[in-house]
């Protein structure tokens, strides 16, 4: 999984390029390039899974509108048994605006069908 942080973060740098502060939208590139690198998990449907959600959450205190972008991982134990997950995300926060309030809250996860090892 560590593979997995990784690549995210260097995703991210890509992104970001010679800007101080990552874009909304190379947040989302960079989180696009991630999500379509496969990693070695195990063979069950749910072992790679991807959730996108937003809302205004005070998570940290202060209300701020959320969007978290997650990659979940299974990790089996030496059965082949689920352990425990995993996850890696990136969250951007904004300040609270009416228009963002306005789109309330949301989230859906996709599990891409399961292929094993890296590609």
């Amino acid at each position: 999984m560590e593979e997995a942080l990784d690549f995210l973060r260097v995703a991210m740098e890509v992104e970001r390029s010679t800007k101080t502060e990552l874009t909304t939208r190379a947040a989302w590139l960079a989180f696009m390039r991630f999500a379509r690198r496969r990693f070695a998990t195990a063979p069950t449907p749910d072992s790679d899974g991807l959730l996108f959600q937003y809302g205004t959450y005070a998570f940290t205190g202060r209300p701020m509108f959320t969007v978290d972008l997650t990659r979940q991982f299974d990790i089996t134990d030496d059965d082949g048994e689920h352990d425990h997950y995993v996850q890696v995300h990136c969250e951007l926060r904004y300040e609270c605006e009416p228009a963002l309030d306005a789109l309330g809250s949301f989230n859906s996860w996709f599990f891409p069908r399961h292929q094993c090892g890296p590609r």
